[in-house]
Order: C-alpha cells, then sequence, then structure tokens
C-alpha cells in the first residue's frame, strides 16, 4: 500500500511540474521590445534636456545653483568653476562634458516639472 501511495504521489508530483507554463519567446521578445523603447525615451529626453541647457540662461542659472547647493556635486562644481573662467556659459558647457554632474543635472531638470515644461518649450515639444 505504501509503495502504490508513494507511486501516485511521484505520478501527481511530476504531472504537476510538466504543466507549468514555459515563457515563450514571443513574450521574452516583447518584454525586451518594451525595455528598448523605455531606454530609448529616457536618453531622448536627457538629449533635449541638454539643448534646452545650452540655449536657455534661466535654466542654466537653476541647474547650476543646484549643482552647487546639492552636497555631493559642489566640490566638484568648484572645481569646474575655477576651470571654466566665471561665464554660466562656459560652465554649462563644462558640466555637460562631466557625466556625473549631467546626470544630476538632468535627474534635478526632470524630477522639477515647473523646469521640465520649460525644458520642453525651449526645445519646441
Amino acid at each position: 500500500m505504501k509503495k502504490v501511495l508513494f507511486f501516485t504521489f511521484a505520478m501527481a508530483f511530476t504531472a504537476s511540474l510538466s504543466a507549468q507554463i514555459v515563457p515563450s519567446m514571443d513574450s521574452v521578445k516583447e518584454k525586451t521590445e518594451a525595455l528598448e523603447s523605455v531606454t530609448s525615451d529616457k536618453s531622448d529626453v536627457a538629449n533635449q534636456i541638454k539643448g534646452a541647457l545650452m540655449k536657455d540662461k534661466d535654466l542654466q542659472a537653476e541647474a547650476l545653483g543646484y549643482l552647487k547647493s546639492n552636497p555631493d556635486t559642489a566640490k566638484s562644481m568648484l572645481k569646474m568653476a575655477t576651470k571654466s573662467g566665471g561665464s554660466n556659459m562656459d560652465l554649462i558647457k563644462t558640466v555637460l562634458g562631466n557625466k556625473d554632474l549631467t546626470a544630476a543635472a538632468i535627474e534635478y531638470i526632470s524630477s522639477n516639472p515647473k523646469l521640465l515644461s520649460k525644458a520642453m518649450k525651449i526645445i519646441g515639444m
């Protein structure tokens, strides 16, 4: 009786494992395409914000003010300010040349709805 019970349990367990749904290649492909789409959208927004930073002095002042007041970026900004010569345009070019400072500025602008809408207006969106 124990052998029959054990055999029945083993068969039920095997049947339950084989009934699991294995993801198809189509669903994996769809997830990959969706991820690529989101990633490209983020890089498009980042490029648009960079373009807006190059064009608008008020947006430059906001971003530079944030970078100067942020404890994580203040030291780097001090070094950049001494290299750039003092003008905001030269400083923003130097900031956009540094990937960490650029990422911080883009994150600040994209997380602030007022500044993001201003940046989008500047570039015509």
